[in-house]
């Protein structure tokens, strides 16, 4: 049996130890006395932007109407129209004009159920059409709610419906379409019988995109003048009001595809857009549009006397949102860069080795110091080369593409390395001790 004092010293021993690892434990950690901090090389996607006040500049010609009445538009904003194509309808009601609305859903709907019935009958379509056709449609509407984007969700609605419907006859279900289609023809007999049809209508003078609004600036930002756009006037611009805009005014055509963003830009910028190729250039305006609108440079004007210039942006993509805006907050997208995060306290410089072989088989080893972070594989740290093709605050993003001409030796860190962003005493085939 073990003595009371016996007891004591072993147990104070214990005691002692677990004191002793405690501390040692807590100085490993704050000094990094044997072990290293590492962070697991990741992918990311950075931009380079520019944020500027910019304006827009459309060529654009105000759609009029001498019809006294109450309007109605054939076409929504953004809509593309043929010359003489009508724009509009104008009734001698309001009533008239929600009669007539619902005449034409009603139209709409009687036509859908007749192709409907027709398929039916036929069998011209598969189910597994159907299917993706509905999936589709889902994934549309989906997609649309998630960007916040609501114009038409309706009718993505009524598309998801009628297929759904369809999909019921093409497998056979037994779906009562004529009650459907007598209550319809019901209902637009008794609409033409207590409506009046139009007493005008409005026509597009020349083909072009519709805006059912004006702002009375088409006439003082000018489409010719956009590519010359200069500092000078480009601050004059600023300072006009619009033009007020008449009473028979019912909106506009932009009778154009190409428009224009136009925006300051330091002396530095355009020194850095002129001397560099960018492939892809895009505008955000994220408090216009959902859109990402596709963009090239257009011209770049500096006045005489040196200082900031002026951007003048080429678009051609257009929808409803964008057929009015004028005055907007952009972001213009330069270049976009992929490749692998790395933290800035990671890099360092290091000998790298490369081998030759000659055409007789003899080879030749060589070193090069070069940029690159240490790489904890196991145990041990090997001393990798990097490729920065951008760097942020506190971060670079390195290019993981080995065949890169850049890379020494032809190694450079791979996704999910860990890389080493604290530790001392680091170097190339180092052990670390984790004890």
């Amino acid at each position: 049996m073990i003595n009371k004092k016996t007891k004591r010293i072993i147990i104070s021993a214990i005691c002692i130890f677990i004191i002793i690892y405690v501390i040692y434990v807590f100085i490993s950690s704050v000094f990094d006395l044997n072990g290293v901090d590492t962070e697991v090389a990741t992918q990311i996607t950075a931009t380079d932007s520019l944020y500027k006040d910019a304006i827009i500049v459309r060529d654009e010609k105000l759609v009029k109407n001498s019809t006294d009445g109450i309007i109605s538009f054939s076409c929504d904003d953004g809509d593309k129209v043929a010359k003489n194509e009508k724009v509009a309808d104008i009734y001698s009601s309001e009533d008239d004009v929600l009669n007539n609305n619902k005449l034409e859903d009603i139209n709409s709907e009687i036509t859908r159920l007749k192709k409907l019935s027709s398929t039916a009958s036929n069998g011209d379509v598969g189910i597994d059409t159907v299917n993706s056709q509905i999936n589709n449609s889902i994934t549309e509407l989906n997609s649309r709610i998630a960007d916040k984007n609501f114009l038409d969700s309706e009718n993505y609605v009524d598309d998801i419906t009628y297929l759904i419907t369809e999909r019921m006859l093409v497998a056979g279900k037994n779906v009562d379409i004529s009650s459907r289609l007598n209550d319809l023809k019901s209902q637009k007999q008794e609409l033409q019988n207590t409506s009046n049809k139009a007493v005008g209508s409005v026509k597009a003078s020349q083909a072009g995109c519709f805006v059912s609004s004006a702002d009375g600036y088409e006439s003082i930002y000018k489409y010719k003048n956009a590519k010359s756009m200069t500092i000078t006037k480009y601050n004059k611009l600023l300072k006009l009001k619009p033009k007020k805009v008449s009473s028979d005014t019912i909106g506009k055509l932009v009778t154009r595809v190409n428009w224009y963003v136009i925006c300051p830009i330091s002396k530095e910028e355009a020194l850095t857009l002129k001397s560099t190729n960018y492939d892809s250039i895009t505008v955000n305006m994220p408090y216009a549009s959902t859109s990402t609108i596709p963009a090239s440079i257009e011209s770049i004007n500096q006045d005489k006397k040196g200082g900031d210039s002026i951007l003048v942006l080429k678009c051609n993509y257009m929808n409803s949102e964008l057929a009015s805006v004028r005055k907007e907050n952009v972001e213009i997208c330069l270049k976009t860069y992929e490749g692998i995060r790395v933290n800035k306290d990671a890099l360092h410089t290091d000998y790298v080795t490369k081998i030759t072989e000659d055409s007789k088989g003899n080879q030749k080893t060589t070193k090069k110091k070069v940029q690159g972070v240490y790489v904890l594989y196991g145990n041990e740290l090997q001393f990798k080369q990097v490729n920065i093709i951008y760097s942020g605050s506190d971060f670079v993003i390195c290019d993981p593409s080995s065949d890169n001409t850049n890379l020494y030796n032809g190694e450079t860190i791979s996704l999910y390395d860990n890389i080493v962003v604290k530790g001392n005493d680091l170097k190339d085939g180092k052990i670390i001790n984790w004890y």
